[in-house]
């Protein structure tokens, strides 16, 4: 299970750093030939706007995964023991039942019905932009699984370890 997360932590971080890396390249081509060159790059703009929706998704899901994302801590603050568990574990099914039903089955229906329009600034697909949504919401369904089957497994260790 922690090589499937380690691959996944480094698949994700990796995409994240090489885009944005690009993002800051064509940033900065974007002031040069503005003001440089006195004739702004159209197609830069458009590419950083579909590139800031696919980062900002990416590290959700990244956050999702390392479960720091902002959660219901007001409940899960002052417990301990059996019932933080079983909230922790509540919280990553819902979680899940969001990615699942939102990112990936909305996400996929709205990239189905955009396919078919055309990004006129980049002459790609607009359902490259909602392609996001599922491909992060299925990398937080993987991420949240594995959190509760780490949430689970401790679990189980702490209550043998009290019964004997």
């Amino acid at each position: 299970m922690e090589k499937i997360r380690t691959l996944l932590d480094r698949f994700v971080q990796a995409f994240s750093c090489l885009l944005f890396v690009i993002m800051v390249v064509v940033a900065t081509w974007q002031v040069v030939s503005r003001y440089v060159f006195n004739s702004p790059s159209t197609i830069s703009e458009a590419f950083l706007r579909l590139s800031l929706v696919w980062l900002s998704m990416m590290a959700i899901a990244y956050v999702a995964g390392r479960r720091e994302h902002v959660s219901l801590t007001l409940l899960t603050g002052n417990l301990s023991g059996a019932w933080k568990r079983f909230f922790d574990i509540f919280i990553e099914l819902l979680f899940i039942a969001f990615a699942g039903f939102v990112m990936i089955y909305g996400g996929a229906q709205a990239t189905s019905n955009t396919m078919a329009q055309v990004y006129p600034m980049l002459n790609v697909p607009k359902g490259i932009i909602y392609l996001s949504l599922p491909v992060s919401g299925a990398i937080i369904v993987v991420y949240c699984l594995m959190n509760c089957f780490k949430l689970y497994s401790d679990c189980q260790y702490y209550t043998r370890r009290q019964v004997s």
